[in-house]
């Protein structure tokens, strides 16, 4: 049952929508993480740009970068409410959608859509709607997570009792244990100073992560290992999908997928940067042998994937997370 939100909220958030069409085009308010010049907020304007084009002006979207508008589970509150209509974070909402993202389950974005587009996708959606008052529209490209260090990883050996920051979620501390290291979860917040300070030996994030929060500064290596291919979600308040005509829902979805267009372009550019300027100041790059990665985390995938989703569902995403679609 979807959950009751009290009159008196519901009533502001009427009136802030209200406000938002008030120049007589419908707004939409689109919170994301990245920062303008990044490839995911350039994709965001790609969005802004087929929407109000192809709506002949009748849509204006306003691209809130560097989580201006909150977290992602505020921006959740304000989705529900019909204030804010768009976000595009590595929050779901629900840990169906969410542990997809469990080491080498998924081989990139196009399996997370096959996966979605099954009748358990589905019905994960819905579950998000009744429980969020959120839909998943679609997906944004990001890189995939790898580790960095105080010492070159060239090996699974490598990384053997070395303190490795973690998420504060299951899936990371049972992968990094799997693979040999001591998980340390702690707060993004606080990762650049932990490894100044020594307090771990290193790290996991994709490469535009670890450029943009300078953990390059504070580390020797990065050990390009492609643990887990996590894409963005791009999510719309299901108040507002439901108000728009299966027309303007299309044009949402085209919008959405012109703008990963764009990102598909720019981020392999952005990356090669990135690298070549991480290099620059001294980072070691290595391609360590992932075969080894992959076998000593099968038992992860074994374990969380038939206590998510049961076993028969669990060997499903399985068989399509393997599928190659490019």
């Amino acid at each position: 049952m979807r959950k009751t939100l009290t009159a008196a909220i519901f009533a502001s958030g009427l009136s802030l929508l209200a406000l938002s069409q008030a120049n007589g085009a419908t707004e939409i308010r689109y919170g994301l993480w990245a920062n303008q010049g990044e490839a995911q907020y350039e994709g965001a304007m790609e969005f802004k740009r087929v929407m109000e084009e192809e709506s002949d002006g009748r849509f204006e979207v306003t691209v809130y970068g560097g989580d201006q508008l909150g977290t992602p589970r505020e921006l959740f509150t304000q989705m529900a409410l019909g204030v804010t209509q768009m976000n595009a974070s590595g929050d779901p909402g629900i840990k169906e959608i969410e542990y997809l993202a469990i080491p080498y389950l998924m081989k990139g974005i196009k399996n997370y859509g096959a996966v979605l587009d099954t009748d358990f996708g589905q019905e994960w959606n819905e579950k998000l709607v009744d429980e969020r008052e959120i839909r998943l529209l679609g997906f944004m490209p990001r890189n995939p997570r790898q580790i960095s260090a105080d010492i070159e990883i060239n090996s699974i050996d490598d990384l053997q009792g070395l303190k490795l920051r973690s998420p504060e979620r299951d899936y990371y501390v049972k992968s990094l244990s799997a693979l040999g290291a001591n998980p340390t979860p702690m707060a993004f917040a606080e990762v650049y100073t932990g490894l100044q300070a020594g307090v771990v030996d290193g790290q996991e994030n994709p490469i535009e992560t670890i450029y943009a929060a300078k953990f390059y500064e504070v580390q020797k290596s990065i050990a390009l290992v492609d643990y887990i291919k996590k894409p963005a979600y791009v999510m719309v308040s299901n108040t507002f999908w439901e108000s728009l005509s299966p027309e303007d829902q299309a044009l949402l979805k085209k919008a959405n997928d012109a703008s990963n267009a764009v990102i598909g372009k720019m981020l392999p550019e952005q990356t090669d940067r990135m690298i070549a300027e991480m290099k620059a100041a001294g980072i070691t790059f290595t391609k360590p042998d992932t075969k080894p990665f992959i076998e000593a985390t099968q038992s992860v995938r074994d374990e969380l994937g038939s206590k998510m989703w049961g076993e028969d569902t669990y060997k499903k995403i399985s068989e399509i997370g393997q599928k190659d679609f490019d």
